[in-house]
């Protein structure tokens, strides 16, 4: 009886430390699986490529391609990236201080997101780029993503559907189900602030493509009515 008393007491204070990190443990898969990717609307002069990310503590490099997505990150357990440049210490050279050039915020709800990074006129101490983070969720093969970034209503006519996409705001094009590349005509329009009328920005074609998704993003140019777009592909998981 003893010898099991003994037996039991050693199995329970094996099992003890694994019950106490059953909560840790559960945080770290909650974290787990989260993705980001960053998209650079411009680089501004002097900008390192790669540039470094720091995550939970840790510094990875990673490469902002032009027209493209980043390579996807991890996003740590407290949602936060930040785009860092390493420089001595100023009060121990030997050390390494991080100054903070971006930094976004994931919502703990967000899986997949995108964090599209866009240069600031004028940078604000260390900040280079303002950065907005858009949530993935609904983003699948074949649709078209539209941020406005400028201060003019957008909106977007692909073939006999329009989408509208306020300042500040983001809106998606759902592409119908596709057995096959279609071709769609395009046009972008612009609201006037002083005429107080639509005006055409561009017209074109596209090929909608079910492997792929394409984003694309509205600034403000240097007059009124002065819209600048950057298209951005996607991959497709």
């Amino acid at each position: 009886m003893r010898k099991f008393l003994l037996s039991l007491c050693f199995l329970l204070v094996g099992i003890l430390p694994l019950t106490a990190q059953s909560g840790s443990d559960a945080e770290k898969r909650k974290a787990a699986g989260r993705s980001a990717w960053f998209a650079c609307i411009a680089k501004p002069e002097g900008l390192e490529d790669p540039v470094k990310i720091l995550a939970g503590g840790e510094i990875t490099e990673l490469e902002l391609p032009e027209f493209m997505a980043s390579e996807a990150v991890k996003i740590p357990a407290d949602g936060i990236l930040r785009i860092v440049r390493p420089i001595p210490d100023p009060e121990d050279p030997a050390k390494t201080k991080y100054l903070i050039l971006a930094e976004a915020k994931i919502p703990e709800s967000v899986r997949e997101a995108l964090v599209i990074l866009d240069p600031l006129p004028k940078p604000e101490g260390d900040l280079l780029f303002r950065a907005k983070v858009q949530d993935l969720a609904k983003f699948k093969g074949g649709d078209r993503l539209y941020i406005n970034l400028s201060d003019s209503n957008i909106r977007v006519r692909l073939g006999k559907t329009t989408v509208p996409v306020a300042p500040g705001q983001a809106n998606i094009y759902e592409c119908p189900k596709l057995a096959a590349p279609q071709n769609m005509p395009i046009m972008y329009e612009f609201y006037h602030p002083e005429r107080k009328e639509w005006k055409m920005l561009t017209a074109s074609t596209v090929v909608l493509r079910p492997t792929r998704r394409e984003i694309c993003v509205f600034n403000t140019g240097t007059r009124p009515g002065n819209i600048r777009n950057h298209k951005i592909l996607f991959p497709v998981k």
